[in-house]
């Protein structure tokens, strides 16, 4: 009897040292996942220290695209003014009948001095030409029909230059001496008047040309012969 008595708290301290080495353990388990949950979870309204880094700029609006092309040569023709020369060049054609007759080409500005100034501007702008002088007119046109500019000529018979009058159609300015049958020099230009009687005379008289469309009178040197 002695002996089992001796026995049975033996055990129950057993239990109870196991009971409460349980239970240390699971008191342990719970600091130290406790302690690895407070290391690994964020720690709120917690301010870092650092330099800021500033936001992003805002985005701009782009613009509108470029383009690569170039903008068109300006028209050295819609700056001319009345009184100013241009060369036209003139070509030999045929009329609705076979004669022979003249074509005119495209204008260019030309030096009034220059014997290829053979046209002289009356009038340049929006409305068509109206003074009875001119002979040719050009009016270039848009991408839509109409008229850019109207440019107005007329022959550009000048005092004291010397004209090739071989074809009084298409008479050329030339050097005063160059030989030739209709080679003439004019002493006078008179528009407004279809009368020579203005016309300055010399050993030989006076020469003149009427045209009575135009009202213009070009007078020449008296022993001159101006066309046909």
């Amino acid at each position: 009897m002695a002996s089992r008595a001796r026995r049975t708290p033996h055990r129950v301290i057993g239990r109870g040292t196991r009971a409460v080495t349980a239970g240390s353990a699971l008191i342990g388990w719970v600091l130290v996942f406790g302690a690895m949950t407070a290391m690994i979870s964020p720690l709120p309204r917690d301010t870092v220290a650092g330099n800021a880094i500033a936001a992003p700029p805002e985005l701009v609006p782009a613009g509108l695209p470029t383009t690569s092309a170039k903008p068109g040569a300006p028209d050295p023709m819609a700056a001319l003014k009345a009184g100013d020369c241009v060369e036209v060049p003139i070509q030999q054609a045929k009329d609705a009948t076979g004669a022979p007759s003249w074509k005119a080409g495209s204008p260019e500005p030309s030096d009034c001095d220059s014997v290829d100034a053979n046209y002289r501007v009356l009038q340049i702008g929006p409305d068509p030409c109206s003074d009875p002088l001119y002979t040719l007119e050009s009016a270039p046109r848009d991408k839509t029909g109409k008229a850019r500019y109207h440019l107005c000529l007329t022959f550009d018979w000048r005092t004291g230059v010397c004209y090739d009058t071989a074809d009084m159609d298409a008479p050329s300015k030339v050097a005063c001496g160059t030989p030739g049958a209709h080679i003439v020099q004019a002493t006078a230009v008179l528009e407004g008047t279809t009368s020579g009687a203005g016309c300055p005379r010399d050993g030989r008289g006076a020469v003149w040309v009427v045209w009575n469309k135009l009202e213009l009178t070009v007078c020449f040197l008296g022993g001159d012969d101006p066309g046909k």
